[in-house]
């Protein structure tokens, strides 16, 4: 698979890992890294604080006449990112801001980087309060009333080493701050999101902007940490290229370059057999729609000849709906959905095609069901598996012997599949699709927020387009189309997976800027699929 070059996210993990490294490996003292993270911080802060004045940040202000520099209050947490905080704290009074670090926890408590950077702070003649008990920071207590007359507050209560929910003094630190309506920068990470998995627990700090040390951490790029932490900055800390680079990364975010330099290509003497034969195989009796958004998108991404496969008595629906895709009525069931009967018949299809969709509008009726786990084990040809097709393997797991096989399941899906719940999925969606592409040797293209595509033994691909006027019904079956599409055209299955949520992400982008975040359909995103795919081509994305 070629992995994008674009922005590397790391875990939790993986960034304890690369300090590490530096610290043992290379020599870098502990506190030198934390003096660098301090320091950068500040001058990040600062920058956002006192940029134009059309910043966000300076629209958040009260008013007009507050200065640009004024109080300043440092929330300051136990460890090595309260440690930071006391360094950013130094910077922020040299900057000029008048600063006090208020500290949820006991003196005595402090990790040993951190209270040697706090005596720093108390040398400098800076106010240092140590608030252990979770009543000193209540509503009428004089560190709230501090921190509402603040012009802005430093989060640096817990770092990507964090996890659970906040408790004690910490919690009633989150909870102060999100009381006042004071803006928020955080180091590192909010308090209270998950750096690897962009949980957010409660209470958690709703940052504007975060301030991440070293390389953007992954949870800053999946909901709800992405929209918890504003405007993230990463800054640079001193981290040799040569320690991250001996890290292989667990998880890239797709850019265009990358998008566009897989692309199949189109040859002159191209015919509509040459450039890929899709077989869409769903539809029942109320939901052809399904069937002819995915069969239609399969065209529109450049596949030359689509048939789709579907319940006899349903032809003339999808004869009125789309005329280029080819259609074979064959046996149903009393209640319109396909009938196992019809498996010879598709079989046969299926080995004409290059890439096979199944499950869009195909039901849940017992018949159909079977149908789609028989199709699954006797068609060699590559598979992308959605909607009742994956409802189909509801608490069975999915193994398949041979050819690639792409999953597209939203968390309802994906928790039928693995007998989860939908919010054990939705805790960790990254770690779901690594743990379920691993078990069934299946490419998962997760229906999260950004998309997630997992394929075995590679780095999970973060999608960068689309937008929240996509949650519209029929997205996904414009999703199956896509990616059935681009694998019949020749794409690895591994990589039409990731560039499939790409350019779907991106014809969903076209749409909204034509239509509006809130109006447009899934039709309106399988007809801007071209467009989208021009655009990406030549590089003319800021135009859409």
């Amino acid at each position: 698979m070629r992995l994008p070059g674009g922005q590397r996210l790391v875990t939790a993990a993986e960034m304890a890992a690369i300090e590490h490294a530096a610290i043992s490996g290379k020599g870098i003292p502990s506190l030198t890294l934390m003096e660098r993270a301090g320091r950068e911080s500040a001058r990040a802060i600062v920058a956002w604080w006192c940029g134009p004045t059309g910043s966000p940040a300076r629209r958040r202000r009260a008013s007009g006449t507050r200065p640009p520099r004024g109080r300043v209050i440092v929330l300051a947490g136990r460890g090595n990112n309260g440690g930071d905080g006391f360094v950013c704290a130094r910077y922020l009074k040299a900057a000029g801001f008048t600063v006090r670090v208020l500290v949820a926890g006991e003196e005595s408590s402090l990790s040993e980087e951190a209270a040697k950077n706090c005596a720093a702070c108390e040398r400098g003649r800076m106010p240092v309060t140590f608030l252990p008990d979770p009543r000193a920071w209540g509503d009428a207590s004089e560190a709230a009333q501090a921190a509402g007359q603040a012009m802005f507050l430093v989060d640096a209560l817990l770092g990507t080493g964090s996890h659970g929910a906040p408790r004690g003094a910490v919690e009633a630190a989150i909870e102060m701050a999100e009381r006042t309506e004071v803006p928020i920068a955080s180091i590192d990470i909010p308090s209270g999101v998950d750096a690897t998995t962009g949980y957010r627990e409660q209470p958690s700090i709703k940052a504007d902007l975060t301030v991440t040390l070293g390389l953007p951490k992954r949870g800053l790029a999946i909901e709800p940490g992405r929209s918890s932490a504003g405007l993230v900055l990463v800054v640079d800390i001193g981290i040799p290229s040569a320690v991250v680079d001996e890290i292989i990364p667990a998880t890239l975010i797709a850019d265009p370059d990358w998008a566009r330099s897989l692309l199949p290509s189109r040859p002159m003497d191209a015919h509509k057999g040459s450039v890929g034969r899709v077989l869409v195989v769903g539809g029942s009796a109320g939901m052809m729609g399904a069937l002819g958004l995915a069969a239609e998108s399969a065209l529109r991404v450049g596949a030359g000849y689509v048939v789709a496969a579907m319940p006899a008595s349903c032809v003339d629906a999808l004869e009125s709906r789309v005329a280029e895709v080819v259609k074979r009525g064959l046996a149903e069931t009393p209640e319109r959905t396909l009938a196992l009967g019809a498996r010879d018949e598709i079989i046969a299809e299926a080995i004409r095609a290059d890439a096979v969709a199944i499950g869009p509008g195909l039901s849940r009726s017992r018949e159909s069901q079977e149908l789609a786990r028989e199709l699954l084990e006797r068609v060699e040809a590559p598979i992308v598996l959605d909607a009742d097709g994956l409802n189909a393997f509801e608490g069975m797991g999915i193994h398949r012997m041979h050819g690639p096989l792409i999953l597209t399941p939203h968390y309802a899906e994906a928790a039928r599949l693995s007998g989860q719940s939908v919010a054990e999925v939705a805790h960790d969606p990254a770690g779901w699709a690594r743990r379920f592409s691993e078990e069934s040797r299946a490419i998962v293209c997760l229906k999260s927020t950004p998309m997630i595509t997992a394929a075995p033994a590679e780095p999970l691909v973060l999608n960068a387009t689309g937008n929240p006027g996509m949650a519209t019904a029929g997205a996904g079956d414009v999703l199956t189309g896509t990616i059935a599409g681009l694998v019949a055209q020749g794409v690895d299955a591994e990589e039409a997976g990731a560039l499939g949520c790409y350019i779907h992400g991106l014809a969903g982008d076209v749409a909204a800027r034509r239509l509006g975040i809130r109006g447009f359909i899934a039709g309106d995103i399988m007809h801007a699929l071209p467009a989208a795919i021009m655009a990406l081509e030549s590089g003319a994305l800021a135009e859409i």
